[in-house]
């Protein structure tokens, strides 16, 4: 999927601020992710029943955004796909579940900081392998160092929470 860039703004601030402004946006929206399905999780008394109750809602959003879009699926492109490419709605349960369950054990600023560094250092091994499908981008020395501040941060993280 391309980013269309509205007619009104400049070219570079399109390109640019924009797209970096909503990414953070949704990178701001994980930790209240993680406080809204803890919260529903206590209310309903299942950590499953939470998982598939936001799933549910997050399904009901998107299937208005997809008639909004007005634009019919191709299935037939989408089964012509890997079989495992359609494992991301139990990956992303399992990571709903997961994190109820370590927002309720760690709070959540820790439980944000340890998932976020296990998505960079997994993200960088998928990079480096060329797995799932993604371009192939090796391992290097600007990456090594990311891994590390990112192990650091989570050590101050953890040694913070004592």
């Amino acid at each position: 999927m391309s980013f269309v860039k509205p007619s009104f703004l400049p070219s570079w601030l399109a390109v640019t601020a924009l797209p970096l402004a909503l990414t953070v946006f949704g990178g701001a929206l994980l930790p209240a992710q993680f406080a809204t399905n803890s919260a529903l999780s206590a209310q309903l008394g299942s950590v499953t029943l939470t998982g598939a109750v936001s799933y549910l809602v997050g399904a009901l959003f998107l299937f208005a955004l997809v008639a909004l879009q007005r634009r019919k699926p191709d299935w037939a492109a989408a089964a012509r796909g890997p079989r495992w490419a359609w494992l991301g709605g139990v990956v992303g349960s399992a990571y709903v579940v997961g994190s109820v369950l370590l927002t309720r054990a760690l709070g959540a600023a820790l439980a944000t900081t340890l998932v976020i560094a296990a998505q960079i250092i997994t993200a960088i091994l998928l990079d480096h392998f060329g797995a799932l499908g993604l371009e192939q981008r090796r391992l290097n020395s600007a990456r090594v160092l990311a891994v590390t501040l990112v192990l650091a941060a989570l050590a101050l993280r953890f040694w913070g929470a004592q």
